[in-house]
């Protein structure tokens, strides 16, 4: 068991102005303004439709590329022209580059729920949903801990440190597309959910839910979170068999990123899938 919060001073209790990376908090503050100008544009079926298709898109590529592809490689894709294609969907969620979000994710594993983890939300506070990230202590990334990436992925000592162009391209076809209010409707309202349901599997995830396997930190599954997160809200599961590519073990726990990708595997664009082991698949069945 993790320690009880109040007996733990909050990691983030002291900030000072000078230790928050403004070049990042600017922006996502501008986004989520940006929401509001829909007030004077009006929203249409078809930009609120689009801002659907577009969260759908980026949370499959939040999930299958930054989550289960980079940080633990629970499966391969061998194209690297779909690689590609998976990186831009990821890097267009605008949460920064692949190393970036791999490293500390990776980091996450490490020390989930100790004073280490910059996101656990018994030593951050409220920090953990999306403070954490604007922090200068979250601006840098361990290149030692992502050795494997320059074998398995060599493309992104290309594309990765563009990371930004993503969601820029994306904002402007949207503007090209439906205007004022495509930027603020399609781009903004879909970067918005896709960042703050993202940022719930740090937080709500770590308070909120079932805790079916015993692990060394306090992450729980939370059926409304994997509904919205394509399955990551399958979170103690994911703790437990963190190499598994599915983390909805059984019919019932919906794991729409899983399935996408077994379709993929069936029509030879994903390959090396790991499975939960056979005694994660047994606590279901007794």
């Amino acid at each position: 068991m993790t320690t009880e919060p109040a007996t733990v001073p909050h990691r983030y209790s002291n900030v000072r102005l000078q230790d928050l990376s403004w070049n990042f908090i600017i922006p996502f503050a501008l986004v989520h303004l940006g929401c509001f100008a829909a007030i004077w544009t009006g929203v249409h079926l078809e930009t609120f439709l689009a801002a659907v298709v577009l969260f759908a898109l980026r949370m499959f590529g939040i999930t299958a590329g930054y989550h289960r592809l980079y940080s633990h490689r629970a499966y391969h894709i061998p194209s690297r022209a779909l690689r590609c294609i998976m990186w831009f969907l990821a890097t267009s969620s605008a949460q920064r580059h692949v190393r970036w979000w791999a490293s500390h994710h990776r980091h996450h594993h490490r020390s989930s729920d100790t004073p280490q983890d910059l996101h656990s939300p018994h030593h951050t506070g409220f920090w953990s949903h999306m403070g954490w990230q604007y922090h200068k202590d979250a601006a840098p990334w361990n290149d030692a801990a992502l050795r494997d990436f320059d074998k398995a992925f060599p493309e992104l000592k290309t594309i990765d440190p563009y990371a930004w162009v993503s969601p820029l391209a994306l904002l402007a076809l949207c503007s090209v597309l439906w205007g004022a209010e495509g930027a603020a409707v399609a781009f903004c309202w879909s970067t918005v959910a896709n960042w703050h349901v993202t940022f719930t599997i740090n937080s709500i995830n770590h308070v909120w839910g079932t805790r079916p396997f015993e692990t060394s930190d306090d992450s729980r599954n939370n059926a409304l979170l994997a509904l919205l997160s394509f399955g990551e809200g399958w979170h103690n599961n994911h703790h437990a068999f963190q190499s598994s590519c599915r983390q909805g073990h059984t019919w019932w726990q919906l794991d729409i990123t899983w399935m996408v990708l077994k379709v993929g595997e069936k029509m030879g664009l994903v390959t090396k899938m790991k499975a939960p082991p056979a005694r994660a698949m047994a606590r279901w069945s007794t």
